[in-house]
């Protein structure tokens, strides 16, 4: 089984990627840290519901889009 914490991480990445926004330029609209941003997108770390909620505002999206696998 896959893990939830890698599942957002890879979400994440392709929502920005298929905006053509950096992870540096996500993190810094999303007002946190680059490195943490990284690690996120990586599934190192797990974001909180807050967090989650300012990545999805910086792509302008649901937060709902950034838990399904398919863009």
């Amino acid at each position: 089984m896959e893990n939830l914490t890698s599942n957002v991480g890879t979400r994440i990445r392709e929502v920005r990627q298929s905006q053509n926004i950096s992870q540096e330029s996500l993190a810094s609209l999303a007002k946190i840290n680059r490195t943490h941003m990284g690690r996120i997108e990586r599934g190192d770390k797990s974001p909180t519901v807050d967090t989650v909620e300012k990545i999805a505002i910086a792509l302008n999206c649901p937060p709902s889009i950034l838990f399904v696998k398919e863009l």
